[in-house]
């Protein structure tokens, strides 16, 4: 800041650059060329601010508060006197008393030399140095920059340090240092022969204006200053701007005010004030201040539903288990120490992705009683492993795993990584297969091969033949050329890209994969395992001919179980037209077991348990298939059996299967066929854990995962008894979530009235389970929601189910319907429903809501929702259809809108007939009497009545229910006027099983029942 005046020297100079300058009050402020910026800037007087654009400064100064500068430094040098400096400071009075002798007196004493002063002016406002020096004219010295003084600390420290910052000046002394060097000394272009003022006061030193008093008056105005000022008033012209634009303070752009805070804390982070930083409750939109509180409400309900979800779906789910070690610590007294590894899945919602984790378990054995267990340490992560197991006698164990798009296989031993071979880089087959149709992972008995399933691999025409990999006689394996364009079938839903599976046998030895030869083209093996000679496999093959059925959750598919050797001579060992999986192989290698079913009909049944007798080449029927069963009783085989399942004697074959509402461990007698109850209800009440889930049986051990709707997944080892298998079982725990929810839940069993009976099946029951809070009496009734499981032929056990859990801890009550239909009541339930869905079945849901308003005073009648997936889809569409004035709002994942045009799209068109009691055959033509029935039985004869809000969620990748059904009842309630809503997730397929999706569908579920209930 200069003071223009006539008796300046410079004056004629200045003139020419008062168009760039800035008048404030009487003074000119011009553009600092000081170098403590990248570019010309100025200063503000009031504030440590600094400015580029002129616009901007102007802003500024009309805004800007005055602040007093704290620190006043004097720097004199004499000529008569030696070259030494004396620095005079002067502090407020918030910083204490003045030290020695003030500024004025020490000023007098100084200008009475004739000394001349000039005004060192920092870019850090906060500190002013005043320089007398007894030269001819009067400089403006550069100083620190800003940045330098930063770095230097606070001024008192640069003043008890000095120049040199070693501390030899201090306040009121003579430094004997070397005198500073002024800009003039350096040629700086940037000195002015002008009068220095700081604020409205002026330190002049002219050859007119040279007297001591007038320097004094200044300096000691100066002091006063500093003491307490007042508010500088510019007294520059405001811009004209309009109402709703303001300019920016440091790049001076003209901005709309509701951008200015935005643009500040984009392009001005560091320039911004500390003190002008707006807060966050000052910089509230007034939208938001005015913010609804039922909208409040909503963002704090949101919230909630998202916790609540990820803290039901957290738990882990033990999916398998192995004994990896079983080592002898005391002979005499049959002591011995066994390790069981086990294979976990958890959900991580921040990554969207299912992690797999792996727990050992330590247990001290005495004559096969566990005595204790050691605790199982930390967790560890399984990364990229696809498939695992365990060799039979040593310790190693082969594990498939997936990195960068390279498949390897790896065997571990003791010391670490043994074997890894690269199976991409050796380019035999394509694809290793990890689903539960085809996949295996088997060591052959001398522990030196693995055999496995991939996918063939497909070599485009060249020309001339090509041989890939050579057979276990060493020839030759020509490889069968297509053209790139040629349809490919796969195996439907869940087995996209899988067409064409091959049996590979991995030589560890010789670090070589070997591809099988000898499968008849006819067939896909699959599921296989070595023979006891380890000369040669078994293996189910599923029949690809005429063309390829889906292949996920059908057990209807036409299969058998096949034997093929080294020299590729393949044989059939089961019956012919029937549905084969599951083969084991009993310790003693003498026996196998598979299950077997009837071809289409159901896609899911009761199966019956067959016996091969390995030595007499002869097949029997261990346990057949239960068409009934009374009330508690073992109600047949529904799923796949464990990969060990076999008790060390080879007397008995241990699996689970559904009864009812639950899930139990059964045996049976090899001899006999007599099926037991493991586990009594002295050891594990099924009325505390509903679902009892077996993992595997090695030398007599059980490892067993139990759950209930209350509580998440835990395991429970157990030895065998020789005596009484529901008596002298004992059970230990091993990892368990400690989580007990507090929410009630019965199981219901259900018969349907008279007019609702299916006359060829009658006396058939079904099942149900309801799920609710626990609430005092006088608190408003709970809302409903009636969840339907697919299939049709699958079942809800009681256990864990985190998307129930978290609906009841958000308030509703969830009743969970198993129709006739649903697995785990005897085949003739099954089967009853064939050519009655969208009656049976819609009756039997709408019969178990009845009895639970029924039995259930705290329900609420008048909220009731449905939501379903697939066939589950297909009923709640049906029920809003059916009973429009019963539901208040559906939720449908994937329904089935419309069989009939359905029937081009599925993957299983079979079920397509088999469903309104048609006959199908591969060469099954639809004619006009199919299609009618088809759609008859459809929702979508009842779109015009449906009045409940719809959500409707759908995979764009699904192949067993095409997307466009669920877009045809969209449509429909679209043009009616019925509140829908439709989600569509393109990179989903049937199940929506993405950690995200669920997620996603989970909420929308929740805010649509929410608003719709309420």
């Amino acid at each position: 800041m200069f003071k223009p005046t006539i008796k300046s020297k410079c004056l004629k100079h200045l003139q020419g650059h008062r168009r760039r300058a800035i008048r404030h009050k009487e003074f000119f402020i011009f553009k600092c060329h000081l170098k403590c910026r990248t570019a010309p800037h100025f200063h503000c007087v009031s504030c440590k601010s600094t400015f580029m654009r002129k616009d901007g400064f102007l802003k500024h100064l009309l805004m800007c508060e005055h602040k007093d500068p704290k620190v006043v430094v004097v720097e004199v040098k004499s000529e008569e006197s030696s070259p030494a400096s004396e620095i005079v400071t002067t502090r407020s009075p918030e910083a204490g008393r003045a030290e020695d002798m003030s500024v004025s007196d020490r000023a007098k004493s100084l200008v009475s030399g004739k000394r001349k002063a000039y005004l060192v002016q920092p870019s850090c406002p906060k500190q002013a140095l005043i320089v007398l020096q007894s030269t001819d004219e009067l400089k403006v010295d550069q100083g620190p920059t800003c940045d330098e003084m930063a770095g230097q600390g606070s001024i008192d420290e640069i003043v008890d340090q000095g120049p040199s910052g070693e501390g030899d000046i201090v306040e009121g002394q003579v430094s004997t240092n070397e005198p500073m060097k002024s800009p003039v000394d350096k040629g700086n272009p940037s000195v002015v022969d002008l009068s220095v003022s700081v604020g409205d006061h002026i330190v002049s030193n002219s050859a007119e204006n040279s007297h001591a008093t007038e320097t004094d008056v200044a300096i000691q105005t100066l002091v006063n200053e500093i003491s307490g000022h007042t508010t500088v008033e510019s007294t520059v012209p405001q811009r004209p701007r309009s109402d709703t634009q303001d300019l920016c303070p440091f790049c001076g752009l003209m901005l709309h005010r509701k951008n200015l805070q935005v643009h500040l804390r984009r392009k001005h982070p560091e320039q911004l004030p500390r003190q002008e930083k707006p807060a966050p409750a000052q910089v509230k939109n007034p939208k938001q201040q005015r913010l609804p509180l039922r909208q409040q409400q909503k963002i704090a309900m949101e919230s909630e539903i998202r916790d609540v979800f990820r803290h039901c779906i957290r738990f882990p789910i033990p999916i398998s288990a192995s004994v990896v070690a079983d080592e002898q610590v005391d002979t005499a007294n049959e002591k011995r120490c066994i390790t069981v590894l086990t294979c976990w899945s958890q959900c991580d919602l921040e990554r969207g992705k299912k992690l797999l984790f792996s727990q050992r378990w330590t247990l001290l054995c005495k004559h096969d009683k566990i005595e204790y267990v050691l605790p199982s340490g930390t967790s560890t992560h399984i990364q990229g492993e696809l498939l695992s197991c365990q060799s039979p006698f040593g310790p190693l164990r082969a594990v498939f795993r997936e990195e960068a798009a390279h498949q390897y296989l790896e065997v571990w031993g003791q010391n670490g990584l043994e074997k890894s071979l690269d199976l991409t880089a050796l380019s035999k087959h394509g694809k290793v297969y990890v689903d539960a149709q085809f996949a295996c992972l088997a060591w052959s008995p001398c522990e030196k091969k693995l055999m496995y399933v991939a996918e063939k691999k497909r070599v485009e025409p060249s020309g001339h033949a090509l041989f890939g990999s050579a057979n276990e006689d060493g020839e030759k394996v020509l490889l069968e050329e297509q053209d790139k364009n040629l349809y490919a079938e796969d195996w439907g839903e869940g087995l996209v890209g899988k067409s064409c599976p091959v049996l590979c046998v991995a030589d560890l030895s010789k670090g070589a994969v070997i591809v099988y030869a000898g499968v008849p083209p006819h067939i896909s093996p699959g599921q296989a395992l070595w023979a006891p000679n380890g000369r040669g496999v078994l293996f189910v093959g599923q029949w690809n001919e005429p063309f390829r059925l889906g292949l996920k959750f059908c057990s209807n598919r036409r299969s058998a179980l096949y034997y093929l050797d080294l020299k590729g001579k393949c044989e059939c060992l089961s019956s012919e037209g029937v549905s084969v999986s599951s083969p084991r192989m009993s310790p003693d290698s003498c026996w196998i077991v598979y299950l077997q079913g009837h071809v289409f009909g159901p896609h899911h049944q009761c199966l019956s348990m067959m016996l091969y007798d390995m030595k007499n080449r002869t097949t029997s029927v261990l346990v057949d298939v239960v068409r009934r069963a009374e009330k508690g009783q073992f109600a047949g085989i529904y799923e796949s059996l464990p990969p060990l399942c076999w008790s060390a004697d080879s007397e008995r074959i241990f699996f689970s299967s559904a009864c009812e509402n639950y899930k139990a461990v059964y045996s049976v007698d090899r001899s006999t066929g007599r099926v037991t109850q493991v586990c009594g209800t002295d050891s594990l009440r099924l009325d505390n854990f509903g679902s009892v889930q077996l993992l595997t049986i090695q030398k007599d051990l059980m490892v067993m995962s139990c759950s209930s709707p209350l509580q998440p997944p835990c395991l429970r080892v157990g030895f065998l008894s020789s005596v009484d298998l529901a008596k002298d079982m004992q059970l230990y725990n091993l990892g368990r979530a400690d989580v007990y929810e507090g929410f009630d839940w019965q199981p219901m069993l259900i018969m349907p009235p008279s007019q609702e009976e299916n006359h060829q099946f009658c006396g058939l029951n079904f099942g149900a389970i309801l799920l609710k809070p626990y609430s005092p009496p006088e608190r408003r009734k709970t809302p409903l929601v009636v969840n339907i499981h697919g299939g049709p032929h699958a079942h809800f056990a009681a256990e864990w189910n985190a998307t129930a859990a978290a609906l009841i801890k958000l308030g509703f009550a969830v009743l969970m319907v198993n129709y006739r239909g649903s697995t785990g009541f005897g085949q003739d339930s099954i089967e009853s429903l064939l050519g009655n869905i969208g009656s049976q079945d819609v009756k039997d849901v709408q019969r178990a809501v009845l009895c639970a308003l029924q039995n259930e005073a705290t329900l609420d009648s008048d909220r009731i929702a449905v939501m379903g997936g697939s066939h589950g889809g297909f009923l709640a569409c049906h029920l809003i259809g059916q009973y429009p004035d019963f539901y208040r709002a559906c939720a449908a994942r994937n329904p089935v809108i419309n069989a009939a045009t359905l029937l081009g799209t599925s993957d299983i068109l079979d079920w397509r007939y088999s469903s309104v009691g048609i006959q199908y055959s591969f060469d099954r033509l639809p004619t006009s009497h199919s299609l009618t029935a088809m759609l008859e039985k459809s929702p979508i004869i009842h779109a015009a009545q449906i009045r409940a809000p719809v959500l409707l969620m759908l995979g764009g990748r699904d192949r067993r229910v095409s997307p466009h059904q669920g877009l045809e009842l969209y449509r429909a309630l679209k043009s009616r006027s019925t509140p829908v809503r439709l989600l569509w997730y393109s990179d989903e397929g049937h199940s929506l099983s993405k950690v995200n999706t669920q997620a996603d569908c989970f909420f929308n579920i929740v805010l649509w029942f929410k608003e719709h209930l309420n």
